[in-house]
């Protein structure tokens, strides 16, 4: 096991500054946003083959590998079917990308239809994600939900992949050894999920994990109640509620070898470039104690 980081806090870094900062820091590996939010990367070409040669040449010269693929917010269970076609399409775009690059793992959220009860959407998703999935299969790539609940976007939300009892479903209607989970579990905390258990009990499901924490705030709660999703936030590891010294024995021993992908949403050390860079050099020191 080693420490990489999700790049989504340095978006506006181009390629080789971004994979020549990782080196320099002593970083093993950046896992890619594959969403258009990111402007110095055509998914697209890269899936036809015609613009891999950047991303490749980076992993070459500086040593560092692509260690997967995330784009969450799309709307797989829309009820507008032009717009479930557009997701499965940039499903499908990003995972022949992984293939081109040698990235091992795509992560996504499963989508949500507001209007439709969480068992509903279940069925829509058993009805959706089978040819996702064969895809990833023949591409040898696997396909991950990443488990935010994206409460802050309600209704669409996007995802139902949030919890314990609702992955056992998702993978019974899909039994696939190609879908799996994209660990993370600052989400775990804040819903009061044992994450070391849900870790363990799905250790055959963990193709990437992330390290990101979170800070529940009593005095918010105190005052706003549980409603409002104010009375946590994120936090750099090693600054919230996450105990990772009982996680990064718990991904020890369920044998992960993989990348720890520090995601870095921390408002605190956010604004400017040297913050989130002190940001992620802080997490990185911290989960050093463990590995």
């Amino acid at each position: 096991m080693n420490i990489g980081f999700y790049h989504t806090c340095v978006l506006q870094w181009d390629i080789d500054r971004t994979f020549a900062w990782a080196r320099q820091n002593g970083f093993a590996g950046i896992e890619l946003h594959g969403g258009t939010r990111y402007k110095h990367v055509n998914w697209q070409e890269i899936a036809q083959g015609k613009g891999d040669s950047e991303l490749l040449r980076a992993q070459d010269r500086y040593g560092i590998p692509v260690t997967g693929i995330m784009f969450g917010a799309l709307p797989f269970l829309s009820t507008d079917p032009l717009e479930r076609e557009r997701a499965v399409r940039s499903i499908e775009v990003l995972l022949q990308a992984a293939k081109r690059i040698g990235a091992p793992v795509v992560s996504t959220f499963t989508g949500r239809d507001p209007g439709k009860t969480l068992e509903e959407n279940i069925e829509l998703y058993a009805k959706i994600f089978p040819p996702i999935v064969e895809l990833a299969e023949r591409s040898g790539v696997k396909l991950a939900f990443e488990n935010c609940p994206m409460y802050e976007f309600w209704p669409p939300v996007y995802n139902i992949a949030v919890s314990p009892i609702i992955w056992r479903e998702l993978f019974a209607r899909i039994p696939s050894a190609s879908l799996g989970l994209n660990f993370d579990p600052s989400h775990l905390v804040w819903q009061g999920i044992d994450y070391v258990k849900a870790l363990k009990d799905f250790a055959d499901r963990i193709f990437i994990a992330q390290a990101k924490d979170t800070e529940v705030l009593p005095h918010v709660l105190r005052e706003e109640g549980m409603l409002t999703c104010r009375w946590w936030r994120h936090r750099i590891p090693g600054q919230g509620d996450v105990d990772w010294g009982k996680l990064t024995t718990a991904l020890q021993e369920i044998g992960y070898t993989g990348v720890l992908s520090i995601e870095h949403e921390d408002p605190v050390w956010s604004g400017t470039d040297e913050l989130v860079e002190r940001g992620l050099l802080h997490a990185k020191r911290h989960l050093e104690n463990y590995i």
